[in-house]
């Protein structure tokens, strides 16, 4: 596998629409398959999600691992 840190700016209607994408994938298929530009992710889905959340003066930044 392939290292791959990236982070984009979105708008929130396109955050909202990934957040979709991602639920529907946990609820309904085996792996996650989606594309940004040039790079494509391919993640297989497991049962648990562990989630972060790490709040400072800057804001929130909420995380999950597939």
């Amino acid at each position: 596998m392939t290292d791959m840190q990236k982070e984009f700016k979105i708008e929130r209607e396109d955050a909202a629409q990934l957040f979709r994408d991602i639920a529907d994938a946990l609820e309904e298929d085996d792996q996650l398959n989606m594309e940004f530009g040039d790079n494509k992710l391919i993640q297989p889905l497991n049962g648990e999600v562990p989630l972060r959340i790490y709040q400072d003066e800057n804001g929130t930044e909420i995380g999950f691992k597939l």
